[in-house]
């Protein structure tokens, strides 16, 4: 099916203008309905593997898949307590130490910095450096995900006004990882940050008379994006057909009308004036009940909405409703699959985790347990397998060149601990690899998750979300960049940090083997840390080539082990994660 044909207006952050038509409306009922009732739950899958690596490349590719890059440590600690313990401790506050990002602004601030003279580039390089740093990798790396489901970007926003909000708002998804998707959905939308960004703060009850009519945003992007879908789905992603075999919406226009009318009254906590603007406020937005429509509202499937000019009540029987939708376990932990593990997820993965939120009530922790836990997951793929796999998010690729060689960062201005990387690109990630924190263009990400490569004739290819910012053009730049990150290192005669505009890293592990000339122990070194032992026979004999030849122009060691790292990254086996 080509579901591209189905997707509703965009909204005018998502780079339409929001009024193209609605799909049609859906069936009900009567014998023009071939829908299949879905299978009852299945037990779970009896796991096909040990829950302790057996090897080192084993514990590697886990946790490629959990965090943002692996380290020697955390391969050692993967071994000792296994899979499951792993992810229970990384999710565990009295276990695991759980990283802020607004406490870093907080704090500055209490020491006399006032809050505009930070802005977005330092929330975004402070982010970066807490995803390397940060013990809690697992909830860290949820939070990114769910950034790009739940998307809020700083792009045409308001700078440095906007920065401990959007801080508080990545604060507030990682921290969802101990919660229900339902809660979270309804922190979302109370949340000043996206009140702003689809223009729901301040959204009115119809008044006719003023030419006022509740604006349709939101209505319309927390059913299509953060929800329920647009078409009906099983519980293992796979459309529900009618009877002329096309799908089945999940909502039409009067749904996104009546929806609208459902979040009218919210606005910004202690503004004097409803439709004034406020840009620094990271608290909830407060109800308003003279400004919300207290007549019934329908919305999908049928329901009413009829808790008079209580908007508090009305916003949460209608969270209710979405979180309880028969399509927000499949739709939601698809797209969460897509992000950890794999583009193109079967349909029985799909359906096991699915059954997981159901049974967990969309527990978000325990369905990325589940997801990570899958023998999908955790089985490698044969050989000749070419679907299976994503591309690497460019952002966590940086993540993971910096946590691979133990970057250390020597603060700048006079030891203050404020983060100002300012080698080549550092403030603009965006233009160099596609990707930055909390920058996404639209509403829709910086990939939607049905994008897809061409296939052959014209046809379409398999799903491949990151590949809607990676080309050929993004693919240079990107390297450029990863080389540029890997020029501040160390440079043989001890790990010494210096005042550097970014992170050092310590190539002392490449280093040392170059300098007695087993080029393969340092190839080796990079095949685990970044491709837990994918990398081909014809790429190892590559970089040993280039290392034999560099050295026999009297290159240094250090020069050496910078090339086999940046050639490393710049090879199949890292940009493609199996």
């Amino acid at each position: 099916m080509a579901v591209s044909a189905l997707t509703l207006g965009a909204c005018s952050k998502g780079g339409g203008d929001g009024n193209s038509p609605p799909p049609p409306p859906p069936q009900t009922g009567g014998g023009g309905d071939n829908t299949v009732p879905d299978p009852q739950p299945e037990p779970p899958a009896t796991p096909a593997y040990s829950d302790i690596p057996q090897t080192d490349e084993e514990a590697a590719r886990f946790l490629t898949q959990a965090s943002f890059g692996v380290t020697r440590a955390d391969i050692q600690r993967l071994r000792q307590v296994g899979y499951a313990k792993w992810i229970d401790d990384q999710l565990d506050p009295a276990v695991t130490p759980v990283t802020t990002t607004l406490d870093y602004f907080v704090r500055h601030e209490a020491s006399g910095i006032h809050r505009h003279q930070f802005g977005s580039r330092e929330r975004a390089m402070n982010w970066l450096w807490s995803a390397i740093k940060a013990p809690d990798q697992l909830r860290m790396r949820i939070g990114l995900a769910l950034s790009e489901i739940l998307v809020v970007s700083e792009v045409d926003g308001k700078g440095n006004l906007e920065t401990f909000r959007n801080a508080r708002y990545q604060d507030l998804l990682a921290e969802s990882a101990h919660g229900s998707y339902r809660d979270l959905l309804e922190q979302v939308t109370t949340f000043p940050a996206m009140g702003y960004y689809l223009s729901h703060a301040g959204n009115r009850k119809a008044d006719p008379a003023a030419n006022v009519a509740p604006d349709e945003n939101y209505a319309r992007e927390i059913m299509q994006l953060f929800s329920i879908g647009l078409v009906q789905l099983n519980q293992d992603g796979t459309p529900k057909l009618d009877a002329a075999s096309q799908p089945i919406p999940t909502y039409d226009q009067d749904v996104i009308t009546g929806m609208a009318r459902v979040f009218t009254g919210w606005t910004y906590a202690g503004v004097r004036r409803f439709n004034n603007q406020d840009h620094e406020s990271y608290v909830p937005m407060e109800c308003h009940p003279e400004f919300h429509d207290d007549k019934p509202k329908t919305i999908f499937n049928g329901i009413v909405i009829d808790e008079g000019n209580d908007c508090r009540k009305s916003l949460a029987r209608t969270i209710d409703a979405l979180a309880a939708h028969p399509n927000t376990a499949p739709f939601v932990s698809r797209q969460l699959i897509q992000r950890f593990v794999t583009s193109n997820p079967s349909p029985a993965y799909v359906k096991r985790v699915a059954d997981v939120w159901n049974a967990t009530e969309g527990n978000i922790g325990k369905v990325v347990k589940a997801i990570l836990l899958d023998n999908e997951a955790r089985i490698p793929p044969a050989a000749g397998d070419a679907v299976f796999g994503k591309a690497r998010e460019p952002l966590v690729n940086v993540a993971t060149i910096y946590r691979a060689f133990n970057a250390q960062y020597e603060f700048p201005n006079g030891g203050t601990g404020r983060i100002d990387w300012g080698f080549w690109g550092a403030g603009t990630m965006n233009d160099h690899i596609g990707q930055e924190s909390l920058r996404a263009p639209t509403v829709f990400n910086f990939f939607e998750p049905g994008h897809r490569l061409p296939g052959n004739n014209g046809a379409e290819g398999i799903q491949a979300p990151e590949f809607q910012i990676i080309n050929e053009a993004t693919y240079m730049s990107g390297v450029n960049y990863y080389s540029r990150v890997a020029d501040y290192a160390n440079t043989g005669e001890g790990y010494v940090v210096q005042a550097r505009p970014g992170p050092t890293l310590n190539l002392a592990p490449l280093i040392r083997p170059v300098e007695a000339g087993d080029y393969a122990a340092a190839i080796e070194e990079l095949n685990l840390l970044l491709m837990y032992g994918r990398m081909s026979p014809q790429t190892k004999d590559t970089m040993s080539a280039m290392a034999t030849g560099l050295a026999a122009q009297r290159a240094s060691a250090p020069s050496i082990a910078h090339s086999l790292l940046v050639l490393a990254v710049a090879s199949p086996e890292f940009a493609i994660q199996r």
